[in-house]
């Protein structure tokens, strides 16, 4: 447990993650792999010494395994979460969106309903989700209708439903959804559409 104030995440451990993460963006699933395994085992030494790292530091490890391939992603990923949260690390909109976007890379059979926990999560925890999370969730649920409902459902209430989401939902979207979006759609579906810290999609 850990006892009074630990210190934030020091250069040196910030490099080491940065330094996989170049690695795992060259292209090869088996590099990329290593350099998730690197970026993760940096990260975890950092924890267990008390140094407490950012969710940007932290979010640049579950990218890793999102682009790394490896069929144990997901399980990486949410041991990543799991300490975070057992170190009071919140994770941002853009730890959720990364944590989805594992899901929707993955063959797990429970993925379309493990991303949707995501976002409940989210919901939760007031993190505002964006139009890109609904193009993950929309990648992680299409093979079930269902699923697929319910991510349509929630991205019209929240207003996200900007032109990329319009064209993915009528190229794969069930027959109930493309009827809908056949005819005029309502201003509000799509009133707060933005995909993240550049603004507005629209």
């Amino acid at each position: 447990m850990l006892s009074g104030h630990a210190p934030h995440a020091n250069a040196g451990g910030q490099g080491g993650i940065v330094q996989a993460e170049e690695k795992s963006n060259e292209g090869c699933s088996c590099a990329s792999h290593e350099a998730a395994i690197k970026a993760e085992y940096v990260l975890f030494d950092m924890m267990d010494s008390n140094i407490i790292p950012d969710n940007k530091l932290c979010n640049a490890v579950i990218s890793g395994w999102a682009r790394s391939g490896s069929d144990d992603a997901i399980l990486h990923v949410e041991e990543v979460c799991n300490r975070m949260d057992a170190l009071g690390i919140g994770p941002d909109g853009v730890c959720f969106n990364s944590l989805i976007n594992v899901y929707a890379k993955s063959n797990h059979p429970e993925k379309s309903v493990r991303s949707l926990q995501v976002l409940e999560r989210m919901e939760k925890r007031r993190d505002a989700p964006t139009s890109v999370t609904y193009t993950l969730l929309f990648e992680a649920c299409q093979d079930d209708d269902e699923f697929l409902m319910n991510v349509f459902e929630s991205c019209i209430e929240h207003g996200l439903l900007d032109e990329k989401l319009q064209d993915s939902f009528m190229d794969y979207g069930p027959a109930c959804i493309k009827e809908r979006l056949g005819g005029s759609i309502p201003y509000t579906w799509s009133e707060n559409a933005n995909r993240g810290p550049g603004g507005m999609s629209r």
